[in-house]
């Protein structure tokens, strides 16, 4: 993991990992949540680029995860354009910005950033933040056809993934399998939804990943696989989250049955080679 301190003042690492710490005790959800994760689990993935004030505190950051395929941007701060200028992206790649900011005027900067580093398209798409805990949760009666999923599933997982429209090796997917926890649905002897949780801290965790293959839609699969993963979530005291986008109205349907409530709605800038 790289991590980059601009600005006129040197500062030493233990002062950078204290400002941050403090900024996520204060605040645990995203984007500091995936600050912390990326951190700790992901350095080899991810970059950091942090603007820091009197205290010292952080000012501002750009965090960048990338993966094989493109890669995942979280600015915060009101210096987080200026860091986001400043960073290498590959245009050959899709990446998604998330924005924790619905001013017209930074949308417009971000996506003009974007397109000068080479981005042929940019769009931008809302998308809600949910959240559910112990108290609010109700369990799906579905749940019980939701089975956790191990690395030794990879060839079914390949072949669920393909289904869905998208490409993956056996590889790829037993070290997805590795890293995330997944619950899956089986029918008619194939893994036809799946949802995991991606990302877990002691406050907070995020499930991600929910797919149902389309002719095995509306079975109540979906509501299996996230009942599950997020039963697993808030029975050990935790918070779970997730995304979803607006207008998704099935999803957001469903998520409001298993107790999740609106935290907030923000924008996703969507850039493509």
């Amino acid at each position: 993991m790289g991590v980059r301190v601009v600005g006129n003042k040197e500062y030493s690492i233990g002062e950078v990992f204290t400002a941050i710490s403090r900024l996520y005790r204060d605040h645990p959800f995203p984007p500091h949540f995936y600050l912390i994760y990326d951190l700790l689990y992901e350095p080899e993935n991810s970059e950091v680029i942090v603007k820091l004030k009197q205290g010292p505190l952080l000012e501002s950051y750009a965090l960048i995860w990338r993966y094989g395929r493109g890669a995942s941007i979280h600015i915060w701060g009101d210096s987080s354009l200026e860091l986001l200028q400043d960073t290498w992206l590959d245009a050959n790649m899709p990446h998604i910005l998330e924005l924790y900011t619905d001013e017209s005027e930074v949308i417009r900067r971000a996506s003009s950033i974007l397109y000068s580093k080479g981005f042929r398209n940019v769009e931008v798409r809302r998308f809600h933040d949910m959240v559910c805990d112990e108290e609010s949760f109700k369990p799906s009666g579905n749940e019980r056809l939701a089975v956790m999923l191990s690395p030794s599933q990879a060839d079914v997982f390949v072949d669920y993934v393909k289904r869905g429209g998208d490409d993956i090796t056996v590889e790829e997917a037993r070290v997805r399998l590795s890293k995330r926890t997944y619950y899956g649905v089986f029918a008619d002897g194939k893994l036809v939804s799946a949802g995991a949780i991606c990302a877990r801290l002691p406050e907070l965790a995020l499930i991600c990943d929910v797919y149902t293959v389309e002719e095995y839609r509306r079975r109540g699969y979906a509501t299996a696989v996230t009942s599950a993963a997020t039963r697993r979530i808030v029975s050990s005291g935790s918070t779970a989250f997730l995304c979803v986008e607006e207008g998704n109205e099935d999803a957001i349907r469903i998520y409001r049955k298993l107790g999740y409530k609106h935290l907030r709605t923000r924008p996703w800038l969507v850039a493509k080679p």
